[in-house]
């Protein structure tokens, strides 16, 4: 298993310093990957660093190390990457069976082979959150990016917010080529279906297949996140947006809204996800502070 570089420094396994709150403690199980995402670092085809996730280093730990300095208290979730290798159900299950008594809130995001792996993680495991990413908002472009149909991941999710409403999260990438107005319908699409969606830009990777595709704009993104942030506060319609014929997002819904809260990290309480999208040298696509909590 491996650890974030900053989940990694606040156990003491590496020096550094870290200048934000850093609530979440994220961990991942496995490398390279069953799949073939044109963006991903553990990519099956990729030929990235195997300690890359995004552009985020994740230093190897074995699971006993990690169970003697895991210190529950300096943190208030766990969130748990799962890589779809051949054997991820095992691993899991052994972190699993050691985290599930520690009273502390666990997010696993896993790309699930069906319905059932979904209720063993909420009723085996007491898991808080499952996140199911869909990270392509175009379906004609996920089977050509992500691989696999859409259709089966967008019923995989209505399905367990079905058993487990308001407990499922997805992902989107912004970047990948899809339209402002693919993501609106998305973002529209999960709201009814009771879905968290958590954003991120693409980042990038050496050894991918998008190694020298750009990021989106700053300016396209900030968009993107007020749209999702006017979304989850109000009741609003996709006619309430305006687009080109392009499919650009030209005008938003006039109603108030905190942008300062719309660039926060999206995604389950307590997520920071540092530095996960840009260099720390770079205004963050995401700043790394929780919403809507009082630090």
């Amino acid at each position: 298993m491996r650890l974030s570089y900053a989940t990694a420094v606040e156990l003491g396994l590496k020096k550094g310093k870290i200048d934000f709150p850093n609530y979440t403690a994220y961990l991942m199980i496995g490398e390279k990957c069953l799949f073939n995402c044109s963006y991903c670092a553990q990519a099956r085809q990729a030929e990235s660093n195997a300690d890359l996730l995004s552009r985020i280093k994740w230093p190897e730990i074995s699971l006993e190390t990690f169970k003697n300095i895991f210190i529950p208290t300096k943190f208030k979730r766990i969130c748990i990457q799962v890589v779809s290798f051949l054997d991820y159900w095992t691993e899991l299950n052994e972190l699993l069976s050691f985290l599930k008594e520690k009273e502390i809130p666990i997010s696993v995001s896993i790309r699930p082979r069906n319905i059932e792996e979904v209720r063993a993680l909420f009723n085996k495991y007491n898991v808080d959150r499952v996140g199911i990413a869909v990270d392509v908002a175009n379906k004609e472009l996920f089977s050509k990016i992500r691989g696999g149909k859409y259709e089966f991941y967008e019923k995989i999710l209505k399905n367990a917010s079905n058993e487990f409403p308001n407990r499922i999260t997805t992902h989107i990438i912004v970047g990948l080529g899809e339209t402002d107005e693919n993501i609106i319908d998305f973002l529209l699409k999960m709201k009814k279906f009771k879905i968290l969606v958590s954003l991120f830009s693409f980042t990038p990777i050496k050894g991918t297949k998008f190694e020298n595709l750009l990021p989106p704009s700053l300016s396209r993104y900030r968009k993107i996140q007020m749209a999702r942030e006017i979304i989850l506060q109000y009741d609003v319609e996709k006619a309430d947006f305006l687009f080109d014929s392009n499919g650009n997002l030209q005008k938003l819904p006039e109603v108030a809204v905190d942008i300062e809260e719309a660039k926060k990290t999206s995604g389950c309480a307590w997520c920071t996800r540092p530095f996960y999208n840009e260099k720390p040298t770079e205004e963050p696509y995401n700043i790394p502070i929780p919403r809507n909590i009082n630090l």
